[in-house]
């Protein structure tokens, strides 16, 4: 996790309703608020591309997403100088998963520039047409699937790739593909090289077959179709993608013996070989003839036996294409056009505040029942605050709410013409409605909290962000046995835990962790977690913005929990890394009564509230360090661990700025991008001997 980002961001609070509440933040006002958008955004948007593309699950809606990066693409374009080489707004997509062999890509796998308004598409005509005079369009579907790249040799197919990290590396999954039947194995023709791009899709029939023998097989159920798909090619048993009926379309010949004209031209061959293309190609000269094809799609859109997920907009000519170029990420001569979520009239029969497991207070809006993309919905989210003062929302209000989270639909409009006499403005309550504590504005002040520690709706979160790896690291210690004490009424506190031993005999009787041998590993592993170094006890407590390398930060200068609980905030803020909304919130959450209490109980049950002060070696301070693959002699973590106590930065992605790369077995994508950066490798054997040179001190 990003350290700059405060558990209320991430735990315990979906990632949709987190990506939400950024797009509708304000935009920036000066440099400061731009730096800490960019950073959090950037986050935010790794992780929704490792659950997309690597893990096949993604966290957040399509459209969601798209307005998340179009954000922080606008930010980009005010502030270039905060916008990285590793930004998701220049990386393509996701990484190569260690399961499948690595193939470097001989022709990059771009993704497309996204636009949501048919301005843009006009935009851009406009500016073609003028440099290139009256050319052809092409429009087609955005099939949603996985992108592959298939390579024939002698009419043969050789091999097939995903897209990878899109420019150096992809999976190979020749076998799994070789069990897709619309697919070709040899060729009509002893065609002598070939690669085309298409997509591997899940029809809708395959799709609701396969969830229902999963179901009745009672395994977890794919979300739609697209993920079905891409979590099929991944399979490691190649009967598995046999039995799942998947398709293919292909879109795009990356590189043919022979050269074509246009690229509508290099479909029709690929058909001639028995290849399957993309249907219903249209030809268009106008932005005026190009939207009427992309209305045309999106009317299809439900009748569809596949899914799209928008429609694409290309030159035809392959000599205006090379002109064009691309860019590291997109062509120039091509655009997806997204299409807008489902939209419904209803109207708000109340608003409710509920307590999530972060203490944040969240408005919901109680609707009539209304039929919204396939589904009964009658709950919408209203964000915040400011966005309810935006809208002006009201009780009894008809509204307009669209499907723009996975989970919760989102109010997006207020018909004032239709407002019922004697409605009032609504506010969020100044006191918790499950504890009655107080509630506070934390944070960038645009969500409200229930400041109390031990509120009963957030102590599960809590209490498995406190026993995280990166925290107190006690085994056993996830949601499922958090809540099973908690609900049992056996932990009301995190301090609670370490009282737990005094229950063994009750706890054990009530098998809800376990039995003897499950009850008896936890308690071992909370009693071990009293060994742990004070910078994860302080990342544990959960203060908002305060991760583990914040709280390594604060013990350099503060190494007792009582001097931190002591300092202000003008000296919290002159910390290294630590700016003036960290320090607030840090005495904020020191100055509750809670959170004292907490302390002293801990204290009592003998954790470390001192941090052993060593004579720090900052050898490496102002470097950044990648590591990849798996290590022999050590964890990842142990080896990011003995970095950072040097004091270097040990970053999830490549870029020239990266001092090194340090390599293990299997190391995926990132090896092939420090070797085409020119960034310096270090095997397994070579960063020991480093690392043992740079703790000793010696001279290098």
């Amino acid at each position: 996790m990003n350290e700059s980002f405060s558990q209320h961001d991430f735990y315990g609070r979906g990632l949709e309703e987190t990506v939400i509440r950024y797009i509708y933040l304000p935009f920036p006002e000066n440099l400061d608020e731009a730096k800490v958008f960019v950073e959090r955004a950037n986050d935010l948007l790794r992780r929704l591309n490792h659950a997309y593309y690597d893990l096949d699950a993604p966290l957040a809606e399509d459209a969601d997403y798209d307005r998340l990066l179009l954000k922080l693409q606008q930010v980009g374009d005010r502030w270039p100088e905060l916008i990285q080489d590793d930004s998701p707004t220049r990386v393509i997509g996701g990484s190569v998963s260690e399961k499948f062999a690595s193939v470097p890509h001989r022709f990059p796998m771009l993704s497309l520039l996204d636009v949501f308004s048919y301005e843009a598409i006009e935009d851009y005509v406009d500016k073609i047409r003028r440099e290139e005079g009256d050319i052809d369009f092409l429009v087609e579907m955005k099939i949603d699937g996985l992108s592959v790249s298939l390579t024939y040799e002698n009419g043969r197919l050789l091999r097939a790739v995903t897209r990878g990290d899109g420019v150096t590396s992809g999976e190979d999954i020749t076998e799994n593909i070789l069990e897709i039947q619309s697919i070709p194995h040899i060729l009509p023709e002893a065609v002598g090289e070939l690669v085309v791009r298409g997509e591997v899709f899940m029809s809708q029939k395959s799709f609701e077959s396969l969830n229902a023998s999963l179901k009745q097989a009672g395994s977890k159920l794919f979300a739609n179709p697209r993920n079905a798909a891409s979590g099929t090619m991944r399979q490691l048993d190649a009967s598995v993608v046999r039995e799942r009926d998947l398709s293919f379309f292909a879109f795009d010949v990356q590189h043919a013996s022979r050269r074509f004209e246009g690229d509508r031209e290099s479909l029709i061959w690929l058909s001639s070989l028995s290849i399957p293309v993309i249907p219903k190609l249209v030809t268009a000269t106008t932005a005026t003839q190009i939207i009427e094809a992309i209305e045309n799609i999106g009317q299809q859109r439900e009748h569809l036996p596949f899914g799209i997920d928008g429609a694409v907009i290309k030159i035809d000519s392959m000599a205006i294409r090379e002109r064009m170029g691309e860019t590291v990420k997109y062509p120039r001569w091509a655009l997806a056009y997204k299409y807008p979520p489902e939209q419904k009239d209803t109207k708000i029969l109340d608003i409710q505040a509920q307590v999530g497991r972060t203490g944040r207070i969240t408005p919901l809006a109680i609707l009539e029942p209304v039929i919204l993309a396939g589904t009964t919905v009658q709950r919408a989210t209203l964000h915040n605050q400011a966005y309810i003062d935006q809208l002006d929302v009201r009780i009894g209000d008809s509204v307009r709410v669209e499907k723009a989270g996975d989970i919760i639909p989102q109010v997006i409009f207020v018909n004032p013409d239709k407002r019922p006499e004697g409605t009032v403005p609504y506010r969020l309550p100044e006191h918790c409605p499950r504890c009655g504590s107080q509630t506070e504005y934390t944070g960038d002040g645009a969500d409200l909290f229930c400041i109390n520690a031990d509120c009963p709706a957030q102590l599960i979160g809590h209490l498995v962000y406190f026993a995280s790896k990166d925290a107190m690291d006690i085994d056993g210690l996830g949601e499922k046995a958090a809540l099973a004490l908690t609900e049992s009424g056996y932990v009301h506190s995190i301090a609670d835990l370490y009282t737990l031993w005094e229950k063994r005999e009750a706890l054990i009787k009530s098998g809800i962790v376990g039995r003897e041998k499950g009850v008896d590993n936890l308690l071992a592993a909370i009693e071990a977690s009293k060994a742990q170094p004070t910078e994860r006890l302080l990342t544990g407590l959960g203060i908002p913005l305060v991760g583990r390398q914040t709280a390594r930060a604060l013990l350099k200068t503060f190494p007792d929990l009582h001097l931190l609980q002591e300092a202000d905030e003008m000296t919290l803020s002159a910390v290294r890394d630590i700016g003036p909304v960290t320090a607030r919130e840090i005495k904020n959450w020191f100055s509750l009564q809670a959170s004292q209490n907490l302390l002293s109980r801990l204290e009592a049950s003998g954790l470390q509230l001192t941090h052993e002060i060593k004579d720090d070696n900052q050898r490496l301070s102002g470097s950044r360090y990648v590591i990849t693959g798996t290590l022999e002699s050590m964890t990842r973590e142990e080896a990011k661990e003995a970095l950072e106590a040097l004091g270097a930065q040990v970053s999830g992605s490549v870029s020239a700025k990266t001092t090194a790369v340090i390599i293990g077995e299997n190391p995926g994508s990132k090896a092939a991008r420090a070797y085409e950066l020119q960034v310096p490798v270090m095997d397994e054997e070579a960063f020991l001997e480093f690392l043992q040179a740079e703790q000793g001190g010696e001279e290098r």
